[in-house]
């Protein structure tokens, strides 16, 4: 499986949430929404700054869906009763720099906060790079929009930070043995904004950890249900597959792909959903239950800017948009389009005549290698 380079820039990755909120005057309504944009914070960690500079609880504010921190994302908080403008335009001055900043404005009133499950999806611009000639050649000659079925995988960002280690599964696992000092010393070198924290506590595992926001022990707990549900889904996938699939590690995180549509709905045929274990932080407590997850997403996706890559010399570039429902991961559903791209490529290469494949193989090998990771 070749390799594409996803987010080599923030700008690179941008994501709108669509969330359908009931608006009123603040005089009628409990709560207010507000807009976040952001680059370079988590979901987490900008709700924690808001609360920190209006004074209130940090579950005062609420969202209905994480972001991530390596992109440029647009999203809807929930905040118990009314902050004026002016404090909303002195706390996005607050947190603006060269790399990364946050902006919230107002957005309307309404009854309820929100939960997490209220999100109906988010749309995505993707730019996808150090993309093969031939790859390249096969989108820009090929139709502007796909109809893609994927197998859909939590990937590597529900597991770590960037840059950081892929561990908050067995952070998660930790803390649901009850093993505060493993899952503490996990989250001292996680990357994390609470592990940056927890590098200068010098009490306690299990004082800082009751200390945290209870939505984000929350989050580890989920992180280990996720790489449980990868694990049963990657034995569907082997088992409907047949064959026609990849097997890829990635941050040291597993995943086997369907090489082709067809083995993806061969999968979807199989196994329409899985099984989920959930986990919620509700009425100041955690709740666990089970619900339904799909186990193969389809969406229509749509292809545009082919062209050279200035990022990486000889390698080529593409813009991908579509609309994926809450819960799916672009970046899953980037590498199987891709990677479904590149096996269509070589079942067309196997169909030329043998000199037109000889002399491409000439080409590639003269090419200068270049470094690529998803």
């Amino acid at each position: 499986m070749r390799s594409c380079v996803l987010k080599a820039v923030p700008e690179d990755y941008t994501v709108t949430e669509c969330l359908g909120l009931p608006t009123g005057r603040a005089a009628e309504r409990d709560y207010q929404y507000l807009l976040l944009r952001k680059r370079g914070y988590t979901t987490h960690e900008a709700m924690g700054a808001l609360a920190a500079h209006l004074g209130v609880p940090p579950d005062a504010v609420a969202a209905a869906g994480l972001k991530d921190d390596d992109g440029v994302t647009e999203q809807y908080l929930s905040l118990r009763g009314p902050v004026s403008d002016g404090r909303l335009r002195a706390f996005s001055a607050g947190m603006d720099d060269d790399h990364r900043w946050l902006r919230v404005t107002a957005h309307g009133y309404g009854p309820e906060p929100l939960r997490a499950g209220d999100l109906d999806g988010n749309c995505f611009r993707v730019v996808a790079r150090a993309l093969d000639p031939g790859t390249a050649r096969l989108l820009r000659e090929g139709p502007a929009r796909h109809t893609l079925f994927f197998v859909n995988y939590y990937d590597t960002q529900r597991f770590g930070v960037p840059g950081g280690p892929k561990e908050t599964h067995l952070l998660g696992e930790a803390l649901l043995r009850g093993d505060d000092a493993r899952a503490f010393a996990l989250l001292r070198r996680s990357g994390s904004p609470e592990g940056r924290l927890a590098q200068g506590h010098r009490g306690s595992p299990a004082r800082f950890l009751a200390g945290l926001d209870p939505r984000v022990p929350v989050f580890y707990r989920c992180s280990y249900a996720s790489y449980q549900w990868n694990g049963r889904l990657r034995d569907q996938v082997e088992r409907a597959a047949g064959g026609r699939t990849v097997d890829v590690e990635d941050d040291g995180i597993p995943y086997t792909f369907p090489t082709t549509a067809e083995a993806a709905v061969a999968v979807l045929a199989r196994c329409p959903v899985l099984e989920y274990d959930r986990y919620r932080w509700a009425a100041g407590t955690i709740r666990h239950d089970r619900a339904p997850r799909p186990a193969v997403v389809q969406t229509q996706l749509g292809v545009d800017g082919v062209a050279p890559d200035e990022l990486h010399p000889g390698r080529w570039r593409c813009r991908l948009s579509f609309f994926l429902p809450s819960g799916c991961y672009a970046t899953t559903a980037v590498r199987q389009f891709l990677l479904q791209r590149e096996h269509a490529r070589g079942s067309e290469r196997e169909r030329e005549p043998r000199p037109e494949r000889e002399r491409e193989r000439r080409r590639t090998a003269a090419r200068p290698a270049h470094r690529a990771g998803a």
